[in-house]
C-alpha cells in the first residue's frame, strides 16, 4: 500500500485500527478487545472423603515420610495404595525408569 504525498499523520491512518497492547493501550480509556483466546478454566479439585482437619494430618504426615525418604535414599518415591482387610496402608516406593 502506498501512501499518497502532502497528507497529515491522521488522513495516512485513517481506516486503520490498532489493536491494543501491554505497550500501547496501558493508559489509554479505549476499551480493550477480547482476545481469540480463552482463559484456562480451574481445573476440578479431585475430593476426599475425609473431614478438612484428617485431610491436613495426612497430608503432614505424606510430606514428612516423602522428606524422611529423601534424606535417607536420595531418589524420587511413588506412592503405593493398598487395601488390607480394614485398614489402607500408603508406602514410598522408588520411581522405576522405564
Amino acid at each position: 500500500m502506498k501512501i499518497k504525498r502532502g497528507l497529515s499523520d491522521a488522513d495516512m491512518l485513517k481506516g486503520y485500527n490498532e489493536s491494543l497492547t501491554f505497550e500501547n493501550g496501558m493508559y489509554a480509556d479505549e476499551e480493550v478487545r477480547k482476545t481469540k483466546f480463552k482463559a484456562a478454566k480451574p481445573q476440578a479439585k479431585k475430593e476426599l472423603l475425609l473431614p478438612e482437619e484428617a485431610q491436613e494430618r495426612l497430608n503432614r504426615f505424606l510430606l514428612e515420610l516423602s522428606m524422611e525418604w529423601l534424606k535417607n535414599k536420595g531418589g524420587n518415591c511413588t506412592w503405593k495404595v493398598a487395601k488390607e482387610n480394614d485398614q489402607i496402608t500408603i508406602k514410598p516406593v522408588p520411581v522405576t525408569k522405564k
